[in-house]
């Protein structure tokens, strides 16, 4: 009995220490210090990126990413813990696209670089960002063009390619276009969003898209005419003229410089085909310049400073200042000149062409330059009117009363920003035709 007593006051006495350290190692002063770096963690249970995608059926991206240097370009890149997006096309959308196991494997690993670093994003775009939302979600590729940089007064940025993304009504629009049904899959790096299209890659610039398209000739050419009577009347003046061409202007040329890198500026252009020019009554190169010589043509003189200037403008420089840089030229004074020039512009879609979205959208912001004795630049705001019907996307200057133009063609991507076709002018409000 002795020993049993014994055997019971040891269990009784090993409970009470067991419970001594249990309520000891409740304590906050008990817990010691860590010791030692951090270890990094890594999700071991999801599969990686390049893990998921060897899972899935797009076989021909895959093997493209084998063929590859995106595996050293990515842990390159990765700090810490980074994470990437990949948007993933189907092997139909591949081939239709000219890439099959075949070519894949004639293709050199830096074209396939391109291609794929096209397609991955910068981050993990999940589905809380890009779903439901009522603007576009822009996401910078991990491509780099590595002669551009970004342009503005402001500063100067690498040039990312950049992918605006969208998933709505069971629809996910890349870039304005549907690009699938957004089927997402997550990944320990990231995730990956399967798309039904390789999204085309933009490499030429505005003005060549113009020039090649065939459908803008008119425009072409009393832009072309008007900077030619523009210089003479400089000329005739002064014996020189150095105005640069309206698509330096405006912003549709490639910036040439003397030194790399080159400067892009980017924008969103509307821009009246023949047909909208018919549409008005003018059928003719002439009959443009027969419009602007009834309105009167601009002419050497003095300006308020008592300097000599070229007093006026013509006055298909109104009717077309909206299809050409958004109406700042006239809707923001003089004064203000830096932001009446063209600037780096919202890149905007078709998608999200909308006045629940747009209407008041920012399009150039407020530019403070020189001392501090010099005025800021105004913010100038979307100035149009967006509807959609059956017959597609409505877009008129706003409280003007003339026929909403139609766009015709959207989102037609390039170098320096998205050109939309348009088949009305966008005329604005109280100027006259006849």
């Amino acid at each position: 009995m002795e020993h049993t007593m014994k055997k019971q006051n040891l269990n009784t006495l090993i409970c009470l220490l067991l419970a001594m350290l249990a309520f000891g190692c409740q304590k906050q002063g008990y817990i010691p210090d860590p010791v030692g770096e951090k270890i990094p963690y890594a999700d071991t249970v999801r599969p990686t990126l390049k893990e998921e995608l060897a899972q899935s059926a797009a076989t021909i991206f895959y093997a493209a990413w084998q063929r590859s240097h995106m595996d050293s370009i990515l842990k390159a890149q990765t700090i810490g813990k980074t994470n990437f997006t990949l948007l993933v096309p189907a092997n139909a959308a591949m081939e239709t696209a000219g890439y099959n196991l075949q070519t894949i494997q004639s293709m050199e690993p830096k074209m396939l670089d391109s291609l794929l670093l096209y397609h991955t994003l910068r981050n993990n775009v999940t589905p809380q960002d890009i779903t439901g939302k009522a603007d576009n979600f822009i996401a910078p590729t991990l491509l780099i063009h590595p002669q551009f940089i970004l342009s503005s007064l402001r500063n100067s940025i690498p040039y990312n390619y950049r992918q605006q993304l969208q998933v709505k009504d069971g629809k996910m629009y890349v870039n304005g276009k549907v690009g699938g049904t957004g089927k997402y899959q997550p990944a320990a790096n990231g995730g990956m969003w399967f798309i039904d299209k390789v999204i085309p890659r933009p490499a030429k610039s505005l003005l060549q898209l113009v020039e090649e398209d065939g459908r803008f000739n008119l425009l072409l050419q009393i832009m072309r005419y008007t900077d030619e009577q523009w210089n003479k009347i400089v000329t005739d003046a002064n014996g020189y003229s150095n105005k640069p061409a309206f698509s330096l202007r405006f912003a549709w040329q490639v910036m040439p410089v003397n030194t790399e890198p080159i400067k892009i500026v980017q924008t969103t252009l509307f821009l009246p085909t023949d047909d909208a020019f018919k549409a008005a009554g003018f059928n003719t190169l002439q009959d443009l310049v027969d419009f602007n010589k009834r309105r009167g043509l601009p002419y050497w003189g003095l300006n308020e400073f008592g300097s000599g200037d070229v007093i006026g403008n013509f006055a298909t420089d109104t009717l077309l200042n909206y299809h050409m840089n958004w109406g700042k030229t006239f809707n923001i004074p003089k004064e203000y000149n830096a932001s009446r020039v063209a600037q780096n512009a919202p890149i905007i879609f078709s998608n999200v062409m909308t006045n629940a979205v747009l209407s008041n959208y920012l399009i150039t912001g407020g530019v403070k330059y020189g001392t501090n004795e010099d005025p800021e630049d105004p913010e100038y705001y979307m100035p149009f009117d967006f509807a959609k019907d059956a017959s597609g996307i409505k877009v008129k200057v706003k409280r003007a009363e003339f026929t909403p133009a139609r766009v015709i063609d959207a989102d037609i991507p390039a170098i320096n920003g998205s050109l939309n076709a348009v088949d009305h002018l966008l005329i604005p409000k109280g100027f006259k035709i006849n």
